[in-house]
């Protein structure tokens, strides 16, 4: 029996990592050797595995979940990577829950993986409630907005028993959110005319111009230093993101009649790392090989230099003063702007669905 449950475990790994299965494809039929992505990949499998050996049978009821976000969940992690994780409650309140999370804390310093910043949005609990019911206003705090947004674009949860149910807190939660936003668009639904999910959307363009404001003030409180490090993944895994959220967005460009149909399109795509939504949309928006080459291509670069110990140590420790004339940071600057003229030229300047819609919905 236990060797079945394992089995099982290992079927609904191996399920998760499915869902790369596009860019491989895409790889091998254009003879791209992404080596750092693989690597990445084998690293983030190594992680979930250690994280799953936390605890040997399910250790949480359906209100709580174990969920991971950052390079973990985009399959992009390194040696140096922060696992950034909350402990997701959705039912009543427990002093427990608190204890649970001191657990976790502290299993994961004992397995020796990166901590996420203590004064960050995560390792820690979070509360459904937030997530759901505080969309904009006073209470949308940036912690707030950052849980809830990543929870759509880079989250998965960790699974400890070979039992899957939906009837989870992580997929309620997530089903919440997207209910929250496609429920009260208030032009959604009450239009016969083809269009996105405006309150979706805007939160992700809000949550976007959110990191790059968030860049420029602890730019500012910390007197310039960690810049680098900060500036280059801005330039590249935080502007992916950004382009998985427009992709969801836009790929519902369409009259809308059913919300839970809506809801249920863009739950599949939570799932989805942003260069397999890229792929899996690629007809739809009818893209290009050559430009989805070039971004893998820049991606592959970028998470070259990180996975290198010592360049991502240079790059931690290299501040805005003496950055624009330091070699490495000039050439991930320049991987940085290749990959957003590819983007621009996608989504901006060449004609097609992307680019009616970029004008449409993106700017004004």
């Amino acid at each position: 029996m236990v060797c079945f449950g394992i089995v099982l475990i290992l079927i609904a790994i191996m399920a998760e990592s499915i869902s790369s299965s596009l860019t491989h494809a895409f790889t091998q039929k254009h003879g791209l050797d992404l080596a750092a992505m693989r690597s990445c990949e084998s690293s983030s499998q190594e992680v979930r595995k250690t994280l799953q050996g936390f605890y040997k049978s399910q250790p949480f009821s359906s209100d709580l979940d174990l969920v991971v976000f950052g390079s973990i969940s985009r399959n992009e992690f390194t040696k140096g990577s922060d696992v950034d994780w909350t402990l997701l409650i959705d039912g009543q309140a427990d002093a427990m829950h608190l204890k649970e999370a001191k657990s976790i804390e502290k299993k994961i310093k004992e397995n020796g993986l990166g901590e996420p910043s203590p004064t960050g949005a995560f390792g820690n609990t979070t509360l459904s409630h937030d997530l759901v019911h505080y969309i904009g206003g006073e209470n949308d705090t940036n912690q707030n907005i950052t849980r809830r947004v990543l929870l759509l674009l880079e989250s998965e949860k960790i699974v400890f028993s070979s039992v899957q149910t939906d009837g989870t807190a992580y997929n309620r939660v997530v089903n919440g959110v997207l209910g929250q936003y496609i429920n009260h668009d208030s032009g959604l639904l009450r239009t016969q005319k083809e269009t996105i999910p405006k309150f979706l959307f805007n939160d992700m363009v809000r949550f976007w111009r959110t990191m790059c404001v968030d860049f420029a003030n602890k730019q500012k409180d910390q007197g310039g230093q960690k810049w680098a490090m900060r500036n280059v993944k801005l330039r590249m895994s935080r502007k992916l993101l950004f382009v998985k959220g427009m992709l969801m967005c836009f790929s519902q460009n369409k009259v809308h009649t059913d919300p839970a149909e809506t809801i249920s399109d863009l739950r599949e795509m939570v799932k989805l790392h942003p260069f397999e939504l890229l792929l899996s949309k690629k007809e739809h928006f009818e893209l290009e090989d050559r430009d989805i080459i070039d971004l893998l291509t820049y991606y592959n670069q970028f998470l070259s230099a990180l996975s290198d110990p010592e360049k991502r140590t240079h790059l931690t420790n290299l501040g805005l003063k003496d950055a624009f004339d330091d070699p490495l940071y000039k050439e991930l600057k320049i991987v940085g702007d290749n990959f957003k003229k590819t983007l621009d030229q996608m989504f901006i300047y060449k004609k097609g669905k992307l680019n009616n819609l970029t004008l449409k919905y993106g700017i004004f």
